[in-house]
């Protein structure tokens, strides 16, 4: 029995050092510049429960992969897709089991060299719309934060919430919602001093339907950052679909008694009273079809339903004639207040762009009145005719103004990035293209073929 037992802790042996002969194999073979062999060694070494949880293991793997990475051309044939990922765990795996700090003098510093081929793979997958192998990539980057004593990492612009938030854009982008927030909760832990954070993250929990906790990041981002636009607008729209436009309006009203020249809050108010005045003009014009409806049944009524219809487009008449007038005022202070922002601040683009559209918009009122026009005599009908498009020309060449304005700032808008020159394009886009619905109403084909061509230019 004895003798037996000292043959199996024989042969127990001779598979540990046969294992460990397999990391030697890989350390001769890697000297030797026999990259084929040495990858395939030390591969069967790290799968191996006797060494793979050896440092010497991990270090000769790291070594393998940081060759095969800095020498992609030599070593073509035999490198793969996983060869920085591999490098990474590797140097990773190397410092935490090398509880000696043997390795420590090599893997210390390729394994910040592998946080930087993890960085470019990650970018490398973002652009080819790789959503999922970009966020694998950026979290081995983050593994390498707490070994980065030297910060070099940060040195190079590459730093732990830059990439949480780049991980939090991925998460958003393949729906993984659960990955996202956790992200940007990590930044908000973390004072990450940008309202894109709460912005995100209230707009996960309104995708969620969860409106209560959606708005409990949007107060949270507001709080400290009381003047962003896009945590206002959103606040903005999320009032509007609760009917609660008034509750906004109220703190913008109190905020702008403290700082009456607050840009952001001046625009963001005006276009509170533009949204109130888009729905007055919608609500009238219903109300007004329904009078039609009302007062064309009536004609044909029987003389008991006859008084009912005629009192109800009554109603209607008037309530539509109060939303119109309701309409106008609302265009009043919003005109008011898009016109103190750029008093404030004179190469304010969307503002230029907003009084420009709100302008363009009175002349729906004039075509209504061209449209229904009726008259005895054609000499008579071009009269009235020509008094109308006189008047609309006027109103349309004010509103041209503004874009012109407004597509005079945009052009120095900066476009020194990818993220700033689209935005920049879609901006001059816009005004373009409504530039060119101007010229047409003002028969101007030469202007607006000019303009046209200038917009799909820019396509």
């Amino acid at each position: 029995m004895k003798k037996l037992l000292l043959m199996l802790a024989a042969f127990s042996g001779l598979a540990v050092y046969a294992q460990k002969s397999a990391v030697e194999s890989a350390a001769i073979y890697l000297r030797n510049g026999e990259m084929e062999d040495a990858k395939k060694s030390i591969d069967a070494a790290s799968q191996d429960d006797e060494t793979k949880n050896d440092p010497k293991m991990w270090f000769y793997r790291a070594a393998v992969y940081d060759t095969l990475y800095r020498n992609p051309t030599a070593y073509a044939a035999i490198a793969d897709l996983e060869t920085v990922e591999k490098f990474a765990i590797s140097c990773k795996k190397c410092l935490e089991t090398d509880t000696k700090k043997r390795y420590e003098y090599y893997c210390g510093i390729a394994i910040i060299n592998s946080a930087f081929a993890s960085y470019n793979k990650a970018i490398e997958y973002m652009q080819a719309k790789d959503p999922k192998n970009a966020a694998k990539y950026f979290q081995y980057v983050l593994d390498v934060v707490p070994f980065d004593k030297d910060k070099n990492l940060q040195k190079n612009n590459i730093n732990e919430k830059t990439i949480l938030l780049s991980m939090a854009d991925l998460g958003l982008k393949t729906q993984d919602y659960v990955a996202a927030k956790a992200n940007l909760q990590k930044l908000i832990n973390m004072d990450y001093q940008d309202p894109i954070v709460y912005l995100l993250m209230g707009n996960i929990w309104f995708t969620e339907k969860d409106t209560v906790k959606g708005m409990s990041y949007i107060d949270q981002g507001r709080s400290k950052f009381p003047t962003d636009k896009d945590l206002i607008n959103t606040e903005l729209n999320v009032y509007l679909a609760q009917g609660k436009q008034d509750v906004l309006l109220k703190k913008l009203n109190d905020a702008l008694d403290l700082d009456g020249e607050n840009v952001t809050l001046l625009f963001v108010r005006a276009n509170v009273f533009d949204n109130y005045a888009a729905a007055a003009i919608k609500g009238g014009k219903n109300a007004k079809d329904t009078a039609t409806t009302l007062g064309n049944k009536a004609k044909n009524a029987t003389p008991a339903n006859k008084p009912k219809l005629d009192a109800a487009a009554k109603t209607y008449t008037k309530l539509a004639d109060s939303l119109f007038k309701m309409n106008k005022e609302y265009v009043t202070k919003a005109e008011a207040d898009y016109k103190k922002v750029i008093e404030v601040k004179e190469d304010y683009v969307d503002a230029y762009f907003n009084l420009g559209a709100l302008t363009n918009n009175k002349t729906t009122e004039i075509v209504d009145r061209m449209n229904a026009l009726k008259a005895p005599t054609q000499a008579e009908y071009d009269k009235k005719w020509g008094v109308m498009k006189k008047e609309q020309d006027a109103i349309l060449t004010v509103a041209l103004g503004y874009f012109s304005k407004a597509l005079e700032y945009a052009e120095s808008l900066p476009d020194n990035e990818p993220a700033k020159k689209e935005y920049k394009n879609e901006t001059l886009k816009s005004i373009l293209l409504s530039m060119q619905q101007v010229y047409a109403n003002l028969g101007d084909e030469k202007k607006t073929m000019e303009t046209k061509k200038r917009r799909m230019e820019l396509e």
